[in-house]
C-alpha cells in the first residue's frame, strides 16, 4: 500500500494574492491591444512600473507559483556577517557618539571600508549591512541632539513640498539664510541709506558657512545666486589679503 502524498498548504499574503490575479488577467488578454491596456492598469494598481509587471509576467512563466511569491529564509532577520565585523560596527558607532561627538551611519560605512581596505579584505559588510546592524541601537536611543533637524541619530531636513531629505555628509545639501543686519549703513556725507541684508550659505551637515553676500538689496533669487557663487569660486586671493594663508 502506497503512502499518501503529503500536501503542503501555502497561505499567500494580500500583496501576492494581487500579483497573481494580475498576471492571470494579463495572460488571458484577447488581442496586444487589450494586453497592453491591462498591463498599464496593472500597473497603476500595483504602484510599480510596467516594466516590473512585464517581470511578474517572466516570473510567472518560469517559475510558477514560486516566481511571484517570496520564500522565508530559517536566517530571515540575522545579519549574514562575521561576529568580528558586528561588533566594530557597533563600537565604531558607540564611540562616535560619545558626549558632543556625532557619527552617523554613513560614516560608520566608510570606516568599515576603510578598514576592509587596509586588512584587504574584498568580502565586507555593506553599507545596507550597517545600516541593518546599526537599525536596532537606533530604535533603542533615547539621546536627543538639539540641533535644528537633528532626531535622535538622524539629521532630516522637509522642503516645502513635504519631501524629507536625510543629511548624511558635508556638501550634500546647502540652505540659505537672509538677515537684515542691526547696522545702519551712511553715505559720506552722512545720510542713511539704510540696513544692509546678510545673505549666508550654509552647508546642513557641519553647520559650516560656505559663502556670503552682502548688499542693500531685498533678498531675491539673484542674490541667493551671487551667495552661492561666492561659495562655490576658490578664496585662496581673500585668504592672502586678510592675512590667513
Amino acid at each position: 500500500m502506497e503512502p499518501k502524498s503529503k500536501r503542503q498548504i501555502i497561505e499567500f499574503t494580500q500583496t501576492e494574492k494581487e500579483k497573481i490575479e494580475a498576471v492571470k488577467s494579463l495572460l488571458a488578454a484577447q488581442d496586444k491591444t487589450s494586453y497592453r491596456q491591462r498591463q498599464k492598469e496593472i500597473a497603476q494598481k500595483l504602484g510599480i512600473s510596467q516594466r516590473s509587471v512585464q517581470r511578474m509576467v517572466k516570473a510567472w512563466q518560469d517559475k510558477g507559483v514560486s516566481g511571484l511569491t517570496r520564500n522565508q529564509r530559517e536566517d530571515k532577520g540575522k545579519h549574514r556577517i562575521t561576529q568580528e565585523w558586528e561588533e566594530y560596527i557597533l563600537k565604531t558607532y558607540r564611540e562616535g557618539n560619545r558626549g558632543s561627538l556625532h557619527m552617523s551611519r554613513a560614516q560608520v560605512a566608510l570606516r568599515v571600508e576603510a578598514r576592509a581596505a587596509t586588512l584587504g579584505e574584498e568580502d565586507y559588510p555593506s553599507r545596507a549591512t550597517v545600516y541593518r546592524v546599526l537599525s536596532g541601537v537606533m530604535e533603542s536611543q533615547t539621546k536627543i541632539i538639539r540641533s535644528l533637524g537633528w532626531k535622535g541619530e538622524k539629521l532630516i531636513l522637509k522642503s516645502r513640498e513635504g519631501i524629507e531629505i536625510e543629511v548624511e555628509y558635508s556638501n550634500q545639501v546647502w540652505q540659505c539664510d537672509h538677515t537684515k543686519v542691526d547696522v545702519f549703513v551712511v553715505d559720506r556725507q552722512g545720510e542713511i541709506l539704510g540696513r544692509p541684508w546678510l545673505t549666508t550659505v550654509i552647508d546642513s551637515y557641519s553647520r559650516c558657512i560656505m559663502g556670503i553676500y552682502l548688499g542693500m538689496e531685498t533678498p531675491s533669487a539673484a542674490i541667493v545666486a551671487l551667495a552661492l557663487r561666492h561659495g562655490i569660486l576658490p578664496k585662496q586671493d581673500l585668504l592672502q589679503k586678510f592675512f590667513v594663508i
